[in-house]
């Protein structure tokens, strides 16, 4: 069985300006020496087999030539990238966040793409929000004894599927359902 979920483009702009301002913290929680602030989103748009962009300004403290200095960017661009990935052995939807364009200002121009580079690895290494749907969605439904003859209904999530389009994201997940039948013992 399929189970299919669109969520159209203007939820999910309307939904992408509700986390903004968003700060990622990419280093020491407790010392909040390094992060990336997106703030001011000036385009939320669909990029087809892609994910979501996010134009906007962007605080960031990230230390360039070892000192931890603060950075603003006058314009940047995200991209939210969702993606199926087999976590535990269950099916997981995961998202990923890449800078893919930077004006960063107070930094010298030949030094940009290394701090984009060095904070994109770290966006790669830390900040992955998951659904473990696989594990969230699969269950055993006990059945009452007044069902004789089935013991449960199992639900067990097979696989998933994520498409961007510049109509909206769809989700997809395929289910295998059973229906174990009880023992039922001869009545004397």
């Amino acid at each position: 069985m399929k189970l299919q979920a669109v969520f159209s483009r203007d939820e999910l702009v309307s939904f992408a300006g509700q986390w903004l301002p968003l700060k990622l913290i990419l280093g020491d929680p407790t010392k909040d020496d390094r992060f990336l602030m997106l703030t001011d989103p000036k385009a939320i748009e669909l990029v087809p087999n892609a994910g979501l962009r996010i134009a906007c300004r962007a605080q960031i403290r990230w230390p360039v030539l070892g000192i931890s200095v603060p950075i603003t960017a006058r314009t940047l661009s995200v991209l939210l990238t969702p993606s199926i990935a087999s976590i535990e052995g269950h099916p997981a939807l995961v998202f990923r966040l890449k800078i893919e364009q930077a004006d960063l200002s107070g930094v010298p121009a030949r030094l940009d793409g290394t701090v984009t580079d060095a904070i994109n690895r770290a966006l790669s290494e830390r900040v992955k929000p998951t659904w473990k749907f696989g594990q969230s969605l699969t269950r055993v439904v006990p059945m009452p004894a007044i069902l004789a003859t089935t013991q449960s209904i199992e639900l067990e999530v097979q696989s998933g599927a994520v498409e961007v389009s510049h109509e909206g994201f769809t989700f997809q997940l395929t289910l295998s359902a059973s229906a174990p039948r009880r023992d039922l013992h001869p009545v004397p």
